[in-house]
């Protein structure tokens, strides 16, 4: 439970919206890169719109792809973002110059990560049921019915909920139910692999 104390103690929330495409070239943001199917992007007071390529991320960035949509964003500090199908997420934390991690609240749907850069930057998603929270690595991370499922594909990957903690090393994954229990942690096979691959795209 140590370990579960320590990471519960670093996290923290960060409201954040939609920006002009320039301000994506400047630490703390993120710019949408691609975009399949039907997707959407909402800010506080910006209302709804169709996401595009170029559009920039900053305060209150709210989005959802619909069946078959999905939405790639680059973001400062060597990020990608995928969103994948039947998703909805709010982008809670940007990085910012490193001092901050990269914050998203998967409240349901599926999105992968990837860094490019080795400088350590972080990311930590919030579920209905669990935390994750990892530096530079691959890794995706899925939200059914409020349970929630984690593939580390690189690295390692942390994961807390109230009461309990796991690491996943590369190839690992785990389950978490609802009420947040953590189940084993375990290699995934190919199959269940191949289905996050299937659902994230080329991009992941």
């Amino acid at each position: 439970m140590k370990h579960g104390s320590l990471l519960r103690g670093i996290l923290a929330s960060i409201l954040i919206g939609l920006v002009s495409p320039a301000a994506a070239q400047t630490p703390g943001t993120c710019v949408v890169t691609r975009v399949e199917g039907q997707a959407f992007v909402s800010a506080r007071g910006a209302g709804v719109r169709s996401a595009v390529t170029g559009l920039g991320l900053g305060r209150n960035a709210k989005l959802r792809t619909d069946a078959g949509g999905r939405i790639t964003m680059t973001c400062s500090g060597g990020l990608d973002v995928v969103v994948g199908p039947e998703s909805e997420v709010d982008v809670i934390g940007l990085l910012d110059g490193g001092a901050r991690p990269f914050g998203l609240r998967l409240i349901d749907g599926i999105a992968g990560f990837l860094f490019s850069s080795d400088e350590e930057n972080g990311v930590q998603v919030r579920t209905p049921s669990a935390v994750a929270a990892v530096r530079s690595t691959q890794w995706a991370m899925r939200v059914e019915n409020r349970a929630s499922a984690i593939f580390a594909r690189t690295g390692m990957v942390f994961v807390v909920t109230d009461d309990d903690d796991a690491r996943l090393g590369p190839g690992d994954g785990v389950d978490v139910t609802p009420s947040g229990e953590i189940g084993p942690v375990t290699p995934w096979g190919q199959a269940r692999i191949d289905r996050f691959g299937a659902l994230l795209g080329p991009d992941w």
